[in-house]
């Protein structure tokens, strides 16, 4: 597992035309710890989404640098940057599940370029759809679901290999309270795995806090720590 993530002056900016950029992450320092769940919130547009993909290696950083364990995984690029990404579960916002294959094979997709035997990867998927409370719909087309079981499938996706770093980008979107509650606890569980774990949310509820959780709020750029 991993000790965290450090962001060293993280800076993103998008092009706007006419020479000119706007911010979207403005010098950010910090460093995510192994262990506990940090919440990122912010209004919508803040740049959440953004974050999570530079932190997962989907993006790349206009200026500044990611690392991990004293490597600077930000300027990784090819192979190694495949490396990093195999690293990390991601919960993607829009779920990009391949619905002309079943669930099961949706959630069996990470585990294929590990190498592993096909029965391997069938057995930790099964593993994974049953934590998440989907082992009933393993052999249904991804295209039938509904929103809230899509999004608990993209859930079963990003923990199948026991990543030692989860990124989730409004993993509640399309849950109710009850199944909000299921899945932070089900993260919460690989954090207290030494796992880093980082959730970023418009808005949660009290009863979808996970106990003792990092909390940060981005916003014009900035991240600024929560202080309870």
């Amino acid at each position: 597992m991993s000790s965290g993530i450090t962001c060293h002056d993280l800076c993103v900016e998008f092009p706007m035309g006419n020479g000119k950029s706007r911010i979207v992450l403005d010098k950010i320092n910090v460093r995510f710890q192994a262990g506990k769940i940090t919440l990122i919130t912010g209004p919508v547009g803040a740049g959440k989404t953004t974050l999570l993909n530079t932190l997962a290696g989907l993006s790349r950083p206009t200026s500044g640098e990611v690392i991990v364990n004293d490597e600077t995984v930000s300027r990784w690029t090819g192979p190694h940057r495949d490396r990093w990404r195999r690293q990390a579960g991601i919960v993607f916002q829009h779920d990009h599940l391949l619905y002309d294959l079943t669930v099961l094979e949706n959630v069996m997709l990470p585990l294929i370029p590990l190498g592993r035997t096909l029965s391997t990867c069938r057995s930790q998927s099964m593993e994974a759809l049953k934590k998440v409370g989907l082992l009933h719909h393993a052999g249904s087309l991804t295209s039938s679901l509904s929103g809230g079981e899509r999004q608990k499938t993209t859930m079963a996706r990003a923990i199948v290999n026991q990543p030692a770093f989860i990124f989730a980008d409004e993993p509640f979107a399309h849950l109710d309270a009850k199944s909000s509650r299921q899945m932070m606890d089900l993260l919460y569980d690989h954090a207290c795995g030494n796992a880093v774990v980082i959730v970023a949310a418009h808005g949660l509820t009290l009863d979808t806090l996970p106990e003792n959780p990092l909390r940060y709020r981005l916003e014009n750029g900035v991240l600024n720590p929560v202080i309870a």
